[in-house]
């Protein structure tokens, strides 16, 4: 090995242990950054909140406001939380009992981190502004629950805060005028606490204001439930009882104030306001309500604002806890009030039970589905009566048609009509001139002068019966449905028919064999159908030679009804235009209207029956009726 290569060799063995210590040191140097960061890191700290009460800790209002404090500050804050109750109970504990509180309250807070103290009560209010400087030291102050008054008379200091609370005593008051204008007595209930005292003599100040509608004002002071029961028991409704609370009576019993309400509500003959929600709720008639609920949201968000502010409270005054109207509805119909007295916004509680009340979405939709089923309803009735009155007024118009089709069917039997009257008329004539003869000869010959005036009376009778069967068939009437005898219906027609079949010589073959069976029609319509089935029968038959001429009128027997048939020996039907004979004005003859046949349709269909039309050997069409039998 050369010199120069071993001194190459040399140098990079020493680069090498260079850079392997430069990253044993760079390595030293993270793990040293890395063990650094992970001593510096600690757990947050939970967020602590001590809530002193002037009250029972079992109060509902005290448990309500812990719970939503609880709640509120869990789902809006990072940490965890942790809520401390304790209780300053003024019925409870005597003021001599306080030094040794105190002792107690700093010996459990001094090694403990409170972010906010929660007072709850002037008690509480009067505690936390007297030690909490001995007990949590720059710890921020929020005040629950306490009344003005209380505040107006004690400076607080600077690191508190407060909920406003005023207890509307005027409100209620209003209510119970509303609800009782005869009333002339109050009656305020209360215990002999100081809050006791305190809440009575404001409802006492705020009645004796209004002395002229209120002219007689009782205080209860720490009755026992049994005497203060007796003693309600003897009023009426002349006299209001607004509660005032009552934490401890005369005897030195403890009481959870909204406990006395229902025993008390029981035993009264006279409406009991409350200043709680709970109060009503347990059977007061009503009153401008505190509800507990309510309080604790707006304490809890208030304690949340001091607490993202960074613990600042700076004398904040928060918005104010509303007193609202209340009313229980069932008490207020127990003592025959009226509902309708109370505000208009007033909340309603224990309202009696009822199918609107429970089933108010399934009530309103059946009710509408029962409004929708009614305009149909009247919907379908108004349709009917037009219905009916478009089936009347065609019956009429088809009544109208039908007459005018006889006038002119008589139109055109004038002639042989004009003969068949003619006749005996004529006769008649000259049997008037043989009898003038006979009377003016000198011997009268009575037999032959009564030959003669019978023979006149017989003519005149004959004429007579033509005049009165064109009369019956031409005089405006009702159709009137009746029991009718088939037979003697076709052979009545067949009278007018006869005389005109004698004019175009044509011979009439009847056989009628029906024997004597019912049907239920109107006589003048079906007779109607006849003379237009015969004369249409002659019409056909004008080009046929007079020695075939031959109309038959004939009448069946059937099962479940009779069928009568007009049947002529003319030139035929075209099969392709037979049920075309009965639309309306579609005629065959040349001066023809087209109404005869689609009126004969029209009546035998308003009879319940049936007509057609078919064509028979040797070029004879029948025009066949069908019509029920009449049943007895």
């Amino acid at each position: 090995m050369s010199r120069q290569s071993f001194i190459v060799m040399v140098r990079a063995k020493a680069s090498g242990h260079l850079v392997g210590a430069w990253l044993r040191a760079g390595v030293f140097v993270l793990w040293s950054i890395g063990v650094q960061a992970a001593s510096s890191i600690q757990p947050m700290q939970p967020v602590r909140v001590v809530l002193l009460t002037g009250f029972d800790p079992m109060q509902p209002s005290v448990l309500a406001l812990s719970n939503e404090l609880r709640s509120r500050l869990e789902t809006s804050l990072a940490q965890s939380v942790e809520v401390e109750v304790d209780a300053i109970d003024g019925s409870r504990s005597p003021d001599n009992l306080m030094p040794d509180l105190l002792a107690l309250m700093k010996k459990k807070y001094a090694s403990e981190h409170v972010d906010l103290v929660v007072g709850l009560g002037s008690l509480a209010a009067k505690f936390t502004s007297a030690y909490h400087a001995q007990i949590w030291p720059a710890t921020p102050v929020l005040l629950s629950v306490v009344p003005d008054e209380w505040l107006a008379r004690h400076a607080l200091p600077a690191d508190f805060a407060h909920v406003p609370y005023q207890v509307e005593s005027a409100k209620t008051l209003d209510i119970a005028e509303a609800l009782q204008p005869d009333a002339r007595q109050l009656v305020v209930v209360s215990g002999t606490t100081d809050a006791d005292n305190a809440q009575a003599d404001r409802i006492m100040t705020t009645a004796a204001a209004r002395r002229s509608r209120w002219p007689r004002v009782e205080a209860w002071h720490g009755l026992p439930l049994q005497e203060l029961q007796a003693k309600l028991a003897t009023l009426d409704l002349h006299t209001a009882v607004i509660y005032a609370g009552e934490h401890r009576d005369r005897d030195g019993r403890r009481y959870v104030p909204y406990r006395l309400v229902a025993p008390m509500v029981a035993a009264s003959r006279a409406p009991v306001y409350g200043l709680f929600s709970i109060d009503i709720r347990q059977g007061a008639v009503a009153g401008a309500a505190y509800d507990f609920d309510e309080n604790g949201r707006l304490t809890a968000d208030a304690a949340l604002a001091i607490l993202r502010d960074g613990g600042q409270a700076n004398g904040r005054q928060f918005p104010a806890l509303p007193a609202r109207c209340t009313a229980n509805v069932a008490q207020i119909e127990r003592h025959g009030l009226a509902v309708a007295a109370l505000p208009a916004d007033c909340l309603l509680l224990n309202l009696p039970r009822s199918l609107f009340r429970e089933y108010r979405v399934a009530m309103l939709v059946m009710l509408l589905v029962l409004i929708a089923q009614g305009a149909t309803i009247l919907a379908l009735l108004a349709q009917r009566r037009t219905r009916r009155r478009a089936q009347a007024e065609a019956v009429a118009r088809r009544s109208e048609l039908a007459r005018a089709a006889r006038f002119a069917t008589v139109g055109e039997l004038s002639a042989s009509i004009a003969h068949e009257v003619g006749q005996p008329l004529g006769a008649i004539l000259s049997n008037a001139d043989a009898a003038e003869l006979l009377v003016k000869a000198s011997r009268v010959d009575h037999a032959e002068l009564e030959e003669i005036l019978a023979d006149v009376k017989r003519d005149a009778l004959r004429a007579n019966e033509v005049v009165q069967r064109l009369r019956a068939l031409l005089q405006k009437q009702g159709v009137t449905f009746c029991v009718l005898p088939l037979d003697e219906t076709l052979r009545c027609a067949l009278t007018l028919v006869e005389p005109e079949a004698r004019r175009r010589n044509i011979m009439v073959d009847t056989r009628l064999a029906a024997d004597h069976v019912e049907v239920l029609g109107d006589r003048v319509q079906l007779q109607q159908v006849v003379l237009n089935l015969a004369i249409n029968a002659m019409d056909a038959m004008h080009d046929t030679e007079p020695g075939r001429r031959l109309l038959t009128l004939e009448s069946v027997l059937l099962e479940h009804g009779v069928e009568f048939s007009v049947t002529d020996r003319g030139a035929g039907v075209d099969a392709a235009l037979a049920q075309r004979l009965f639309e309306p004005f579609y005629t065959t003859k040349e001066h023809g209207m087209g109404l005869g046949l689609s009126i004969v349709r029209s009546i035998v269909e308003a009879h319940r029956g049936r007509v057609s039309v078919a064509s028979r050997d040797g070029g004879a069409t029948s025009f066949v009726v069908w019509l029920p039998r009449a049943t007895r």
